[in-house]
């Protein structure tokens, strides 16, 4: 296929950060979600976790379709009981483990929250929790364009380990 075609448009590149995990302490203030059901104010964080996405940047997707995919994100998360929060819902992290590989789906901090060192408490936490599910090392993928999410996990050690240049197409048929 010929990659000029106009049907197919770059949306992304997408970065995976990873870092082999060491030993670490409890986050105390951020707590499993374990409510009965998902509250409106996690849908709405899940939502903002996805301002660089390339669901969102493709203006061939409406907003509405945007939204449906990460609230079945946070949803299938929600029922797993893959969340952790904030207090008073300030962010969250979804993670989960898979054999020795903890990973991060999705992670947001309110704006007004922003800079208070939430984001980086969100990771620990999640990093904490996928060790004590066995895991060595943890994945964290993000867009290349999400400079704030880029220099955290940088900042927590993490480095790049591998970059997929994302490109959608459209069956014009």
């Amino acid at each position: 296929m010929d990659i000029s075609n106009p049907s197919i448009q770059w949306v992304d590149t997408k970065i995976t950060f990873q870092k082999s995990l060491e030993p670490t302490d409890k986050i105390e203030e951020i707590q499993s979600y374990d409510h009965v059901e998902l509250e409106r104010e996690l849908v709405e964080l899940a939502e903002r976790s996805g301002k660089f996405s390339r669901f969102k940047i493709d203006s061939r997707l409406t907003s509405n379709e945007f939204k449906k995919l990460y609230n079945r994100w946070i949803s299938k998360a929600f029922e797993k009981r893959q969340v952790l929060v904030a207090p008073e819902k300030a962010g969250m992290v979804t993670c989960f483990t898979e054999k020795e590989l903890g990973r991060i789906g999705l992670i947001a901090v309110l704006p007004k929250y922003q800079g208070q060192g939430w984001g980086k408490k969100l990771v620990k936490a999640a990093e904490y929790r996928c060790q004590q599910e066995g895991a060595k090392a943890m994945l964290i993928p993000t867009q290349q364009d999400n400079i704030p999410a880029c220099k955290l996990y940088e900042s927590l050690g993490y480095k790049p380990a591998e970059r997929v240049y994302v490109y959608h197409w459209w069956n014009a048929h």
